[in-house]
């Protein structure tokens, strides 16, 4: 038998607690295994498809980590590792990954989570026309079952980055009866330890703890989660700072607003999210080499990160220190240099300065960063208007390739590899798409290369995108995240990853009060 959560599309009355919020005598308290928690996002998703995201980091952190498993997850020290993968091999050659599976985990109408189900998956990830995540599994050619829990996937290429990409929707497993025979985009039937109890497309979602032979018996120690979006800054912080909102992740330059509260912990976390200056290099003046350039060294990003981001890092490259692929050397490329600036300028044909047009602004930047960005510009000739867009739809409109730059986010991803593909092989961050020598780079990178050659090449692969300016990378942001007293277990060191920031929010508990 067949069983589907279904989801009205219509307006649900959201799930907010008395206790949300609490007070500092509650952080003393017990745990509470049927408490509930309140989550602030940004902006959510308009579907509960994995397989259709726009963004796949608010997609599964909005709840859909609760309802599926991953084939693959990725630790506080970043690396990747197995969530219903138990083993996987590359072949000699690096044309096929085996995945080798748990056992002991099944849907809620105890259909086994096996190979065949993967499958069914895993095929639909990489067949169906979708935003993101067709593009992503381009590099997978074939799935077959080589037993009941075993999975062979044939490659494209002896690429070193699959497991990394099976972090992300592409690896959520759904039930086969729902990919089959219902509607993912309404409906959830997953193996994780909740099940879905509403949803508002781009609005909220509650999901509650349901699964009493869950795999993992510690995952799922809060009963009831609710998120809700919050796309106006001011009522987000007022959220939180009232007891609507148990958790959220605020950008750097509001973390003043939660100085010396005594109802709530803050806990900075660098999670590899990014805030750059985009280019499309079909439009032009970007298809300017020395224009890109100009723009990068006019850009004071230590004003920038002492204005709007503290505890944050000036952005001067794609591999974050720390990471592989990161070379401080590519790092002190691009200073700021406003006479260096207006050369290039002249050199490329612009002696009088040159007009960028129209300047696309995420509406989750800070309030201000577009306008100093705008001024920086100015100072060494070169114009641009700003124009802000929604935060949920600025990179599909940029994947259309019509607007010549934005201001945005990125992430570091999870892995190397993945994050060159993520950062320069997607229409939604780099519409001009890559070069032969980009790609001549970045093929080294294959499973079959030592860690020293695939370091070698990432190296290398910075430095032509950097050289080449094809972006103006701004600030690594530190993220604080805002929690009642009640949270417990959310701090850096627990799984919480450095390259996408904490993709669910397993372990965590909730104290009575």
């Amino acid at each position: 038998m067949r069983r589907f959560t279904l989801v009205p599309l219509m307006a649900l009355m959201l799930i907010v607690l008395a206790a949300c919020g609490g007070s500092s005598s509650s952080s003393d308290g017990e745990i509470d295994p049927d408490g509930s928690i309140a989550v602030g996002i940004v902006f959510g998703p308009n579907t509960l498809d994995p397989h259709m995201a726009t963004s796949e980091l608010a997609a599964q952190f909005f709840g859909l980590w609760g309802i599926y498993d991953r084939l693959f997850t990725v630790g506080a020290d970043g690396v990747v590792k197995g969530e219903l993968v138990d083993d996987w091999t590359y072949s000699d050659d690096g044309n096929s990954l085996t995945l080798k599976l748990r056992e002991d985990v099944t849907f809620r109408d105890d259909t086994p989570l096996d190979a065949a189900a993967v499958k069914v998956n895993l095929d639909r990830a990489r067949t169906l026309e979708s935003p993101v995540i067709k593009g992503r599994m381009s590099v997978i050619k074939d799935v077959s079952v080589a037993s009941p829990y075993e999975v062979v996937l044939t490659l494209a290429s002896p690429v070193p980055h699959v497991p990394a990409i099976l972090v992300e929707c592409a690896g959520f497993i759904m039930h086969p009866d729902l990919v089959t025979d219902g509607d993912p985009a309404t409906e959830t039937n997953g193996s994780g330890p909740y099940v879905l109890k509403s949803f508002v497309p781009g609005e909220s979602l509650t999901m509650e703890r349901d699964n009493a032979h869950y795999w993992d018996p510690e995952a799922a120690k809060i009963k009831t989660i609710t998120y809700q979006t919050f796309p106006d800054q001011q009522a987000y912080i007022n959220a939180v700072k009232s007891g609507e909102l148990d958790l959220g992740r605020y950008q750097a330059s509001q973390a003043k607003n939660f100085a010396g509260s005594s109802d709530l912990n803050i806990e900075t976390i660098d999670q590899g999210i990014a805030v750059e200056l985009n280019f499309n290099r079909d439009v032009k003046p970007f298809d300017n080499l020395q224009v890109r350039q100009a723009i990068n060294y006019a850009i004071d990003r230590t004003s920038i990160v002492e204005a709007f981001f503290p505890n944050s890092t000036p952005k001067t490259q794609y591999y974050n220190e720390g990471r592989p692929g990161h070379d401080p050397a590519v790092g002190k490329i691009w200073t700021f240099d406003q006479d260096r600036a207006k050369d290039l300028l002249a050199d490329g044909g612009f002696p009088n300065g040159v007009d960028l047009g129209v300047i696309n602004v995420s509406s989750a930047a800070p309030p201000g960063l577009a306008d100093v960005v705008q001024q920086q510009l100015a100072a060494v000739g070169i114009k641009s208007s700003l124009q802000t867009v929604d935060a949920g739809q600025i990179s599909p409109q940029f994947a259309e390739g019509k607007a010549g730059s934005n201001i945005g986010f990125t992430v570091a991803s999870t892995h190397p590899y993945n994050g060159a593909v993520y950062r320069w092989l997607v229409p939604s961050f780099n519409p001009a798409g890559a070069t032969p020598e980009f790609s001549q780079i970045l093929g080294a990178a294959t499973s079959t290369a030592t860690p020293e050659q695939q370091e070698e090449t990432y190296k290398a692969l910075d430095r032509f995108v950097v050289e080449n300016a094809w972006a103006a990378p701004l600030v690594w942001e530190g993220n604080p995240w805002v929690m009642s007293k009640r949270v417990k277990g959310f701090t850096a060191e627990a799984n919480l990853s450095p390259v996408l920031g904490p993709l669910d929010l397993r372990y965590l508990s909730v104290t009575k009060g």
